[in-house]
């Protein structure tokens, strides 16, 4: 009883594993299939659109084509759209160009503040120049002056001496 047992066991893990093996096979078959069919219509699909490339080209379809084209583009949900989409595409070139516009003149101005801040710079320079000349001027005036005082001072002290000489 206890090897019937066993064997029981043993012929019921075979059979479980020989299920397995059977729905993986399964499995794995229709994977394949999936992936065939897959390919087959990818393949379908490539052989259909050049079809109609070529058709397109050389001319069966192109008349077609060319009218539904046409035609859509003669409808008021397109044209509405066309027209939003320029006026959006004109405003945004409009606003790109002011903006250009106004940075231009933002350095051209801050280049002529500039250029203005260095010529009062230089003028304030030659401003001040002027003022340390004319002070040494002054000054070299006065100090003539002054000189001339003493030297004339010096000459009244001299005949001044030289007539009290006379006079003894």
């Amino acid at each position: 009883m206890g090897e019937s047992a066993d064997e029981d066991a043993v012929n019921v893990r075979f059979g479980f594993h020989k299920q397995q093996r059977l729905r993986e096979r399964e499995r794995r078959e229709k994977q394949r299939e999936e992936r065939r069919r897959r390919e087959r219509e990818a393949e379908e699909d490539l052989l259909m659109e050049a079809e109609v490339k070529r058709r397109i080209l050389e001319g069966d379809l192109r008349e077609t084509v060319v009218a539904r084209v046409v035609e859509r583009l003669k409808g008021d949900e397109l044209q509405a759209r066309i027209t939003r989409e320029t006026e959006e595409l004109i405003g945004k070139m409009k606003k790109e160009s002011m903006d250009a516009m106004a940075e231009e003149k933002r350095v051209r101005v801050e280049a002529a503040r500039l250029k203005e801040e260095e010529r009062l710079s230089e003028a304030r320079r030659l401003h001040d120049i002027l003022e340390e000349n004319a002070r040494k001027v002054q000054a070299e005036a006065r100090r003539r002056e002054e000189e001339e005082r003493r030297s004339r001072r010096e000459r009244e002290v001299e005949l001044g001496r030289i007539g009290a000489s006379r006079h003894r």
